[in-house]
């Protein structure tokens, strides 16, 4: 599931890069932190060997898309 939100997330900013439309962005940052809190949920109930890497980059996409929507709240 993780897998699918963070494809599509990539998706979306890509599109929201070539054509400057808010939506996209959105929608990009919103699957983002969906994924993002996903994986925190399930490092916490099923640890996996990496746990603390995967925690890591979970927590670092997540504070990137909350930092890109205090800038779009900022911006409009």
């Amino acid at each position: 599931m993780e897998l699918l939100m963070l494809t599509l997330a990539i998706a979306m900013l890509i599109l929201a890069t070539i054509l400057p439309e808010l939506p996209y962005l959105i929608l990009g940052l919103s699957f983002v932190v969906g994924s993002s809190l996903s994986i925190l949920i399930r490092e916490a109930i099923a640890p996996s060997p990496q746990k603390r890497i995967t925690q890591f980059t979970a927590l670092l996409l997540l504070a990137i898309s909350i930092y890109g929507f205090t800038d779009i709240i900022k911006t409009l």
